[in-house]
Order: C-alpha cells, then sequence, then structure tokens
C-alpha cells in the first residue's frame, strides 16, 4: 500500500511546535495499514520542507496504473516523461513563483513551507479527496490532514461553530470552506492556499468549466465520449488484481467502470456489492447481471438492521465532522467486505451523475421548468390547490404543497430546497440563541456563490457544476474515502479524472439531458459496453430501508430515538425538543419521510459525544460561536 492513508499535522511560523505535537499524526485516528504513515521529506531545494500525501510517483500520461499524481503531458508533447511530484512541486513554486503546478492530476495533497516560517503552500486536488485543513494560531499556521489533529494539537480552543452546525442541518455535511471547529478552516476543492506569515489568501488551481464547444455531429461526440472513457478509465487498472476491487451497486457508472476495466485485465476482477432484504432497496440482481456480464469475481452482502445499528459507532470515528448521509452505513459495509477479501484500494463510480447528467434533480428541475412555461391559468389553478390543502399533513396532500412551492422558486432556490431541512424549520426547530446566530437563508447564500461561480452557459450546467462542489466534493468523496480509510484502504474515482471532466464540460447540455432523458449521449456510448438491463434500470446507489426501519419499531428506530430525544441532546441547547419528538410522530404517520432528518440529527449527536464531550469532561471546556467570514478562492 502507499502512504497515501497517512495524517499530518504541521505547525508553520516561528515558534517551535509543542512537545509531543509530532506525535499525534496517527495517533488512533484510524486502524494500522501496510504503509500507514505520512511522506514527509526536507527536500533538495534551499530552505524548504515538503510534506506529501498520495502516490509517490507521477507518472506520464497514459502511463500503466495511472492511480496517484499525474502530470498531464504539455500542449504539443506526446507523452510527459516520469517526474517525482515532489519536485514538480517545489519547482513551480520555488523556481516558477506559482502557487500550482498546472499540471497535477490524481488525487493528492501537500503543504510546502519556508525552513524560515515565513511562507508556505498548502494545496488539495480537484475534488478533496485528500483533504487540508488550516487555522492560524498565534503567528504561525497550522495545517493537517485530518481537523481532529487540530483539535488534539491544543493550539486552537475547542469552540464549536454554529454557523457550521446550521450548514450541516441543511445539507448533512458541513460545506467547505467551513469546519465545525471555530477558527479552522478546510481548503475547498482544487484550491491552493499561500500564507506569508500573516495573511491567508486561497488560489483556484482547477474548476471545471463549461464551454460547450464541441460541435461535431452527434455520431463524433458519440465516439469521442466513448474513447475517452475508455481511456481514462483504463489508466485505473492495477497489475495486483486480487490487490484491488470495484464497487459494484448494478447502475450505469459502478458497471461501465467494472466493465471497461474487466476487459483490460486476463484474471476476473473483483467486485463488491451490497444489499437489503426489504423490497425496492435491494439491487443486488443487478449487480448479478453485471458480474456475470462482465465476468467478475463476485462479492455480496446484505446489510441488515441490527447492521445499521452497529455501525454507527464506526462511522462517527470515521468523519473528523458530524457526516449525516445516511448511505455512509451500507458504504461502510462495502469496503469493510473488500477488506475481507485483502483489497487494499477501491475503484469508485461517484461522479458519473455529475458529469454524464445523471441525476434525478436534473429531471425533476425540467418538470419544474415546464411548469413555469404553462400557462398562467394552469399554474394559478395548481396554486390556489396547494392553498386550499394547507392544513392537511398527508402525504399525497404534502407532495402537491411541496412540488407547487418549488416550482415557484428559481434557481439554485429551487433545486436547494431539497436540501433545505433546517431552513424550512428555522423557527419551529431551533432554539432562540441558536437563531440569533444565523440567518434562516444562511445555507441558501452558500449554494448561490458556488451558483454564481459556474463558467457555464446554460441552466443544467450550473447545477451540475453546483453538485460538483457541493454533493461530490464535499459529500460523496467525504463519504466514501472516510468509510474506506476506517477498513484500512484507498478509493480511486476514474469519473472524477480532470480529463473526463474538462471533456464532459465542453459537450452540449443537451447531450446530458435531452428532455426527460438523463445521460442521453452516455447512454449511447456505453450501448455495446452495458447490458441493457443496466442502461434502463432506474437509479438507486446505496442507498438504505432507515425509512422502513424507523416505522417498522425496531432496534434502529429505539437507537436513534433515544439518541435524538435523550437528556444530553435537549442539553446542548440547539433544538426544540418537542419539535424533534413531532418530527418522529409525522414519520410514523406517514405524512412525510423524516428518516434522512433523524438520522442526521442522531449523528451529529454522536459526533459531540465522541470528540466534545470528552474534551468538556477535561482542563478545556467546548463551547458554541458563528465563524468569521473564511477566505474565498481566486480563479486561477
Amino acid at each position: 500500500m502507499s502512504a497515501l492513508l497517512g495524517d499530518f499535522l504541521v505547525l508553520i511560523g516561528p515558534e517551535r511546535p509543542p512537545a509531543g505535537m509530532a506525535d499525534l499524526s496517527d495517533e488512533s485516528l484510524w486502524p494500522p495499514a501496510a504503509s500507514d504513515s505520512p511522506v514527509r521529506q526536507a527536500m533538495p531545494a534551499p530552505h524548504v520542507h515538503v510534506w506529501m500525501r498520495g502516490d509517490t510517483r507521477v507518472m506520464g500520461h497514459g502511463a500503466a496504473g495511472g492511480l496517484g499524481l499525474a502530470l498531464e503531458p504539455s500542449r504539443g508533447s506526446a507523452r510527459a516523461a516520469t517526474v517525482d511530484p515532489r519536485d514538480a512541486v517545489i519547482a513551480a513554486w520555488v523556481r516558477d513563483g506559482r502557487f500550482a503546478h498546472p499540471h497535477l492530476n490524481g488525487r493528492y495533497c501537500y503543504v510546502l513551507w519556508s525552513i524560515d516560517g515565513k511562507r508556505a503552500l498548502a494545496c488539495t486536488d480537484a475534488f478533496r479527496t485528500c483533504p487540508v485543513f488550516h487555522a492560524q494560531v498565534g503567528a504561525g499556521l497550522l495545517v493537517a490532514s485530518d481537523l481532529r489533529l487540530i483539535l488534539r494539537s491544543g493550539l486552537l480552543p475547542p469552540r464549536i461553530s454554529l454557523q457550521a452546525v446550521y450548514q450541516y442541518l441543511n445539507f448533512s455535511y458541513v460545506p467547505a470552506p467551513l469546519t465545525v471547529i471555530e477558527g479552522a478552516a478546510k481548503l475547498p476543492a482544487g484550491t491552493c492556499l499561500e500564507w506569508n506569515g500573516a495573511r491567508v489568501r486561497l488560489h483556484r488551481q482547477w474548476d471545471a468549466r463549461y464551454p460547450e464547444d464541441m460541435t461535431a455531429p452527434q455520431a463524433q461526440r458519440i465516439e469521442r465520449l466513448r474513447e475517452t472513457i475508455l481511456h481514462v478509465v483504463r489508466d485505473y487498472r492495477c497489475a495486483d488484481a486480487q490487490g484491488w476491487g470495484t464497487f459494484l451497486s448494478g447502475g450505469t457508472d459502478s458497471s461501465s467502470i467494472s466493465g471497461i476495466l474487466s476487459q483490460a485485465h486476463d484474471a476476473p476482477v473483483n467486485s463488491f456489492s451490497i444489499g437489503f432484504q426489504e423490497e425496492g432497496y435491494d439491487e443486488l440482481p443487478y449487480s448479478r447481471i453485471a458480474s456475470q456480464h462482465f465476468g467478475l469475481k463476485a462479492h455480496e452482502y446484505r446489510v441488515s438492521e441490527d447492521d445499521a445499528v452497529a455501525a454507527l459507532s464506526n462511522l462517527v470515528r470515521a468523519y473528523d465532522e458530524p457526516f449525516g448521509n445516511s448511505s455512509a452505513i451500507p458504504t461502510f459495509y462495502c469496503t469493510t467486505l473488500a477488506a475481507q477479501h485483502g483489497v487494499t484500494l477501491m475503484v469508485a463510480g461517484d461522479g458519473g451523475d455529475e458529469i454524464f447528467g445523471g441525476n434525478e434533480r436534473y429531471r425533476k428541475d425540467q418538470i419544474f421548468h415546464r411548469f413555469h412555461a404553462a400557462p398562467r391559468a394552469v399554474r394559478a389553478l395548481c396554486q390556489s390547490l396547494a392553498g386550499a390543502l394547507k392544513g392537511v399533513d398527508s402525504r399525497f396532500a404534502n407532495r402537491i404543497k411541496n412540488f407547487v412551492h418549488r416550482a415557484t422558486l428559481p434557481n439554485p432556490d429551487r433545486f436547494y430546497s431539497d436540501d433545505a431541512f433546517a431552513s424550512k424549520h428555522f423557527e419551529a426547530m431551533l432554539s432562540p440563541a441558536f437563531r440569533a446566530a444565523v440567518r434562516a437563508d444562511d445555507a441558501l447564500r452558500v449554494q448561490r456563490g458556488i451558483y454564481a461561480d459556474a463558467q457555464a452557459h446554460t441552466e443544467l450546467h450550473r447545477l451540475m457544476y453546483l453538485d460538483l462542489k457541493m454533493t461530490i466534493a464535499d459529500n460523496d468523496v467525504v463519504k466514501v474515502t472516510r468509510a474506506a480509510k476506517m477498513a484500512g484502504m484507498e478509493v480511486s474515482f476514474p469519473y472524477l479524472d480532470r480529463r473526463l471532466v474538462d471533456f464532459t464540460g465542453r459537450l452540449p447540455a443537451s447531450d446530458k439531458v435531452r428532455g426527460l432523458d438523463k445521460r442521453h449521449l452516455f447512454k449511447l456510448a456505453m450501448n455495446d459496453i452495458l447490458p441493457k438491463a443496466i442502461r434502463k434500470k432506474k437509479k438507486q446507489g446505496f442507498g438504505l430501508p432507515t425509512s422502513v426501519w424507523l416505522r417498522r419499531g425496531g432496534r434502529y428506530a429505539k437507537l436513534l430515538t433515544d439518541i435524538v430525544l435523550s437528556d444530553r441532546a435537549s442539553a446542548r441547547g440547539y433544538f426544540n425538543p418537542d419539535f424533534i419528538r413531532g418530527l418522529i410522530e409525522r414519520h410514523q404517520s406517514g405524512a412525510w419521510d423524516h428518516a434522512a432528518d433523524l438520522h442526521m440529527l442522531a449523528m451529529l449527536e454522536l459526533w459531540h459525544r465522541e470528540y466534545i464531550d470528552p474534551i468538556a469532561a477535561g482542563s478545556t471546556t467546548a463551547s458554541v460561536s458563528q465563524p468569521q467570514a473564511a477566505p474565498r478562492a481566486v480563479a486561477a
């Protein structure tokens, strides 16, 4: 295994680090691994140190393996030479005065600093698969690969950011650059931090763009997309067929990656799939179709309600911030299953929805757009119907009211309303002290800012950009990499390769969603690779039956109810306990599905118990605070 699993904590500045700080980096954060240590070197460049996570080779474009850092060939060059990544980033910073190497592609983060502590640079990759956290402490800069290392350093007071908690209660994660600890920040995806000894400045080293400048006939666009997908995915093959495998849900992304990689190997490729006993949630029949079609060495596991209960304590230790996406449960069991079969590297299909146009929300947005275009009389009739149902609290009535309300909103407000839990229930849910510290539209303002940054001509591409920045970089990548790391392995994401993201940005938006047809061009490009049943399959992903388990009233329901209604949760002063009880009652009655909301609330409480309560019980008291304004990245 490479050194990717290792974590680092660096204090840069004129002061010497406190005694024992160097021992924090890997202390009990993760299970032991074959090479679980950071890559820490003093470099031959004068007066410069570097600390890097990522594979220790830089491979030329198209080099076998393709699983770590890659230097893309310069324009006019057929192939880049093999380069040491440390030399590349040192040269870019010290010799050329650039804040990032323009051709790095892959998963990485690194920190460079002058030996006198007066200058530093920290970078994370395009989708933050290797995160970087930072905080200014005294006259120095604290940089780490895990927020818990900053928390454990004792150099930053463990004050909880109410603004970050509020964002979490809307998105189920804390979006960059915020962190749940006041005074600490995380680098947004594709961003570098430059520090001059006194001030932090952020630079965007790469960003998704949507020029839509590919005007070739559709047949040529199909062929070029197919060739690009095959070329990029094959770069992620591994010589050791037994030491790696693929996530396989039976959807188009995981199936296409598994199929392409299997065609590039003589030996069968390992695939790992998760199912459920509950009707409507089990995707194993589709993953079996894919595994049989491609001749994969398939491994399966069905997650039970008892498994979900057992997973929660592991998951809260897997994430350094509150993380409320319940699909982390099947992800955790999938990586655990892979680890039991000797796998140390998994290849995932995340990103396919967001670059090919497969997200169900894109199709829904087309429907909302058509509602806007309907005659005024039709819209007025629908709004009158929704108004007449105002006092009715049934699932059917609530769905009608929700649709009409969302259809009247512009984007990104309309798109955001899917993730508006705390905003929607601002007055009823949050305590007076919490409401005084935040604004109801604070989470929406985050999405509006990202939406406005999109270099795109069409509504769809602006929404896809928003998803790449938040749903992918802040949610899905975090979910998968942290669950895998808990199992002692690494993850690669071929569909988040910069070459493929750049290419799909050149395609017209209508190649992604045409009418109500999602993944229009992708399905045509994969027509002779994917089985028909997979191409026609309705998307599920790693969804799980938490809604069923909560209504069933078994162990999962009892655990979540006990957590969210506990005296400890109430004493934190975040919520109105009567509102939380009302959520449970509405879910049980079927008026609305609050399973995701209750899981998110439970994970927030468990995170406090794991990381904050032990500090509060010691000599340092944790408190809550609003964050200061975080710096925004400027375009490269």
